[in-house]
């Protein structure tokens, strides 16, 4: 019997970054152990074509689906066999979306394996989920003021404000540069607004009394003096989440807070001037995700200065992505593993966005535990950035991760910043 060999699986319910249950799942073979907890985005921030979370009736629906077909189905299975493994569950599941299963409960199934084969051959995660010596670290992509779904109260519109060391020289440069830059922002809020309270929302991003504008303005100021202090250049980004406050009945992008509303041109044109008015190298989800025609006009007049991103309207599903490729929209994707249920989906759609020269953005969830397994896989899959947030110990725990895995392995550096010129920007490989 192979040391890979799984013998024996248990579940429970713990509770995520928000205080909700979750289920998490330990993978135990002849050799090696395996644990992983699921993260779950915020009610209003979840994405409408990612894999639904759990079976339907819920978290203890997927319970019950554990007990009775997946685990019988995985013991005496060889979790070396990932993508076996992965068609297994798919097989089971019998829906080109988890709808049965639910994409959390085959995300960490999927994901406890790969732990526990890696653990019993006493070899990194990464280093099992890509088994070559082309690993590289990814930029931290940090969320520095919050809005939209992940807030309570008076907020900006969009929901994440965010900034990107992108002349950092290791991992835990560009770490530290985040969180002083969050600290600096924090100092700066409370001398504008007497009332801040120095709340943060979901991600640990301040929740502030602002409009978009403001918020842009107050981490502009904070990148600039950090950067003068560090001497490294900071990119600044967006994540709208548009599908949040796009009107389908009215086909307008509401903005509450702002107290106006934008066409699609007038969005497409408000966002033109965000990127160029504070040289913005990120937007991310900036149209509905329907939309994939205003992502391309987007990308097609900005993306030379700035990563347009895709999150809900490609959702890691491969289909999505495919179509999107053929339009243009977009120049990077975010990855999350639970969006389309198994590690072998996940890299699937990887390396058809790879062999169009996208980049890719490994992402946590708004709810999240300390379970570490995107950071390996951001190494493994050679990921331009990890986006897991800047403070709080369940998003910590991805970072210091990084920064163990920069001081362990001398081949492992950080990735080049993105060249946006096309003789310079290729498809990075992904085996």
């Amino acid at each position: 019997m192979p040391d890979t060999t799984i013998v024996h699986i248990r579940y429970r319910t713990v509770y995520d970054s928000r205080g909700v249950e979750t289920l998490e799942v330990d993978v135990i073979t002849e050799k090696g152990f395996g644990r992983v907890a699921a993260p779950f985005g915020a009610p209003g921030s979840r994405g409408a074509f990612e894999a639904p979370a759990y079976a339907p009736g819920g978290l203890h629906a997927s319970m019950a689906l554990l007990e009775k077909t997946l685990i019988p189905s995985l013991i005496g299975m060889d979790a070396a066999e990932q993508k076996k493994i992965d068609d297994m569950l798919q097989q089971v599941d019998g829906t080109p979306n988890f709808e049965n299963i639910g994409g959390n409960t085959a995300a960490i199934l999927s994901t406890a394996v790969g732990t526990a084969a890696a653990d019993s051959l006493k070899i990194p995660l990464f280093k099992w989920f890509r088994k070559n010596e082309e690993w590289t670290l990814s930029y931290p992509l940090g969320n520095i003021i919050g809005g939209g779904a992940h807030s309570l109260g008076p907020a900006p519109d969009m929901q994440e404000h965010l900034i990107v060391p992108i002349g950092a020289k290791t991992v835990r440069q560009a770490i530290e540069i985040n969180l002083r830059v969050h600290d600096k922002v924090g100092k700066l809020l409370e001398k504008k607004d007497p009332g801040f309270a120095g709340g943060t929302d979901d991600e640990n991003a301040w929740a502030a009394n602002l409009n978009d504008i403001d918020a842009l303005r107050i981490i502009k100021e904070a990148v600039d003096r950090i950067s003068d202090e560090e001497g490294v250049e900071i990119g600044m980004g967006l994540d709208l989440a548009a599908d949040r406050f796009w009107d389908p009945a009215l086909k307008v992008y509401r903005y509450d807070r702002e107290g106006t509303s934008r066409t699609a041109q007038q969005q497409l044109d408000f966002l033109g001037e965000l990127i160029v008015r504070f040289n913005l190298v990120y937007v991310e989800d900036g149209f509905n995700s329907n939309d994939y025609d205003s992502f391309s006009l987007l990308n097609r007049n900005f993306g030379d200065r700035c990563l347009i991103c895709a999150d809900d309207v490609f959702a890691s599903n491969y289909d999505r992505t495919k179509t999107g490729i053929a339009k243009g929209s977009a120049g990077a994707m975010i990855i999350k593993p639970n969006q389309v249920g198994t590690i072998t989906g996940a890299k699937r759609t990887i390396s058809l966005a790879r062999s169009q020269g996208m980049e890719i953005v490994l992402s946590h969830r708004s709810g999240e535990t300390p379970d570490d397994s995107i950071a390996h896989l951001a190494v493994a899959w050679n990921a331009l950035m990890i986006k897991t947030g800047v403070k709080g110990g369940e998003r910590l725990a991805k970072l210091n991760e990084l920064i163990r895995i920069e001081q362990d392995f001398e081949n492992v550096r950080l990735i080049p910043w993105w060249k946006p010129s096309p003789s310079q920007k290729g498809p990075r490989p992904v085996t």
